[in-house]
């Protein structure tokens, strides 16, 4: 038996780039077309699958590579992250990292800028059994037409409102330990001004302006 032609079939199929045809999501196996024939259900690449796992599945018609060490396609691993004519670049940016989501969504930091940012995407959820704490060297800004807080809040700078401030005392109402101090203008209640308003007194009269 000649073994050349079984050699050089093994050498060939080492490395075969190709396609992805299939993903089989339940199982974490995919098929690859490459030189005119598709693979048995092989493997993907994923960037970590111990303690820490990713899950990052690749997408039919996305360029890869297989590798086969016997030369065996049907013992191959699927190598994705090719760039291609169909799934080209994102960027050319070499100070940025990006990712670009199916519904267009991404996720880009710039190292040369240290500037973070997330678009596209619908909605943000984090969930804490702790805490989270939220630090910024200069401000931070809630860009929002309604902003809800269902729990208690502690200020401890100054707090200023810009266009009123409106609210309702509950089970508990207000309480306000400390001076209350208005420096803009009389503080008033029911259009009546505290610090100008008078009673009258038991005889019919009115009394004089606080002091």
């Amino acid at each position: 038996m000649n073994p050349i032609p079984d050699l050089a079939r093994r050498l060939e199929s080492l490395l075969r780039f190709g396609t992805i045809a299939q993903v089989d999501h339940a199982h974490a196996r995919c098929t690859v077309t490459t030189g005119g024939i598709t693979t048995e259900w092989l493997p993907w690449l994923a960037l970590r699958a111990g303690r820490t796992r990713c899950w990052n599945p690749p997408t039919a018609g996305e360029q890869c590579a297989v590798l086969a060490p016997s030369g065996e396609l049907a013992g191959g691993l699927v190598l994705v992250g090719l760039f291609s004519d169909g799934g080209p670049a994102p960027s050319s940016n070499p100070d940025e990292t990006l990712t670009v989501f199916p519904d267009g969504a991404t996720l880009r930091y710039n190292h040369a800028t240290h500037a973070m940012t997330i678009d596209g995407i619908a909605s943000l959820v984090v969930n804490a059994s702790d805490s989270i704490t939220l630090r910024a060297g200069s401000q931070v800004v809630l860009d929002a037409p309604q902003t809800t807080s269902t729990g208690q809040h502690t200020i401890e700078g100054l707090l200023i409102y810009l266009a009123g401030l409106v609210g309702e005392g509950g089970g508990a109402g207000s309480v306000i330990t400390g001076p209350l101090t208005q420096s803009d203008g009389p503080l008033t209640s029911n259009g009546i001004a505290f610090g100008a308003h008078r009673h009258p007194e038991s005889i019919g009269d009115i009394t004089g302006v606080p002091q």
